[in-house]
């Protein structure tokens, strides 16, 4: 099996591990991966696996550990689950410099990623947002031009946001020498058959390097034409249209982006937004490790490279978007995603909440529109839901009971969100048509959207 160091935060080592039952490494392109270790509870070193310590298996290869699960009745079983080392930035917001309203920018990509990493986690004014031992490589000025600007929204979400419309990857790595952790931008390699500078990377069934593949062609979420809005109401509010399909083909959405003052910048965001609601077009396959293509040497995360069906008539140039490493008794196996994937539920949940921040003078804990809260995902608009069909519940104290008295009566959807922004599942009751709890496994501040 291969073997896992475990360190503290501060690199201190803790011991090697090598006799664990399974191990699952999920590395992602533009945002932060996961990994899960199952191992008998009685094993040695199990004592390390704490909250916050690192699993090493490389310096691009780091988990830190943020869910332990122990399962008397299956011969005590141990699950320890986290986020790869990019997971820290999720722990910080993009907070505007002082006096000013929004944190904006326009650089390259990489300026912009390493700007919003430098103000919020290496030298944010606050001292104690500083996340310790993180440092940023060199910025190389690379990707393309990026006009933004964030306010409050989660680091990480913004860093994904960036990068996806400039084409580029991101991050963390451990550095042992320096002991630091290292923020990095990597620019993805064309490996594809049409080219000529490098050796070309050609994933097929009928080259006998994949197997179990699926091919994934969705416009679900398609859209093509963009109504942004801005600041204003009714007739006021400015209004800017992107896009140029016509007839059947045109697909339209309307993007809330009230939280942008120059009309200029409308239509960046409209774009920027119409690039995430692009078609869906992705394989994922198992790849076969005794292939003619060495991993992390001929090819590796984030690279573009050309993948075949020849019986399905598909030839797809697109980036390894994730790769899944699974180390088991058995052996160890790849699977791979080729492209995008199909937005999950909860991923679907975080994009209809992640609306622009425009503060009003609401009260907590009292019927409110949606719509004063914001909406940016180019999914759905709340404008037109009353108020008295919606509550917005702030939970200021962190605790694993929450209880609501919303006076819908109804029993209402429910939407549990973190202080991050990150969507939590918690065991929901109604106890009445006005009243409903909600119990989590431990206790959080956050916010309940209740429709």
């Amino acid at each position: 099996m291969q073997p896992i160091r475990i360190l503290t935060p501060s690199f201190q080592f803790l011991g090697e591990i090598d006799d664990y039952e399974s191990l699952q490494f999920i590395r992602r392109f533009r945002k932060p991966g996961e990994f899960e270790l199952h191992i008998n509870a009685n094993k040695n070193l199990t004592d390390t696996l704490q909250e916050d310590n690192l699993i090493v298996l490389s310096p691009r290869k780091v988990g830190v550990i943020l869910h332990r699960e122990l399962n008397r009745e299956n011969t005590e079983q141990l699950m320890i689950k986290g986020y790869m080392l990019q997971g820290i930035l999720s722990r910080r917001i993009t907070v505007p410099p002082v006096g000013q309203a929004y944190d904006k920018i326009k650089a390259n990509a990489e300026t912009a990623l390493k700007h919003y990493v430098r103000q919020n986690a290496v030298e944010p004014v606050d001292p104690n947002r500083i996340i310790p031992n993180l440092i940023i490589a060199d910025d190389l000025q690379r990707g393309a031009i990026v006009d933004w600007q964030s306010r409050f929204k989660n680091l990480v979400d913004e860093l994904e946001s960036i990068s996806f419309s400039a084409g580029i990857g991101w991050d963390v790595f451990l550095d042992l020498q320096q002991q630091k952790w290292v923020f990095e931008v990597y620019e993805p390699r064309n490996l594809t058959a049409s080219q000529s500078e490098l050796p070309p990377v050609i994933f097929s069934i009928d080259f006998d390097n994949i197997k179990n593949q699926t091919f994934t062609e969705s416009s679900v979420s398609y859209k093509n034409y963009g109504y942004i809005g801005g600041q204003g109401e009714g007739e006021d509010r400015a209004v800017v249209e992107v896009g140029d399909a016509s007839g059947i083909s045109r697909i339209e959405t309307f993007i809330d982006a009230r939280d942008i003052e120059d009309g200029e910048n409308l239509t960046v965001r409209g774009q920027q937004k119409l690039q995430e609601m692009q078609k869906i077009l992705s394989f994922e396959s198992e790849i076969l490790t005794y292939g003619p293509f060495v991993y992390e040497k001929d090819w590796d995360l984030g690279d573009i490279v050309t993948v075949q069906d020849k019986k399905w008539g598909i030839t797809l140039d697109t980036p390894i978007t994730e790769v899944k490493e699974i180390y088991e008794p058995g052996g160890f196996r790849l699977e791979a995603t080729f492209g995008n994937t199909m937005p999950t539920l909860i991923e679907r949940i975080k994009k209809t909440i992640d609306v622009p921040m425009v503060e009003k003078p609401i009260k907590t804990n009292v019927p409110t529109k949606l719509s004063e809260l914001e909406n940016d995902a180019g999914y759905i608009t709340a404008d037109d839901i009353p108020a008295a069909q919606s509550f917005i519940h702030e939970q200021l104290t962190p605790s694993s009971l929450w209880v609501i008295t919303h006076n819908l009566n109804k029993y209402p959807t429910v939407t549990v969100t973190d202080s991050s922004g990150n969507v939590v599942v918690g065991d929901i009751k109604h106890t009445s048509l006005n009243t409903t709890e909600i119990s989590f496994s431990a206790a959080f501040a956050g916010k309940a959207i209740l429709i």
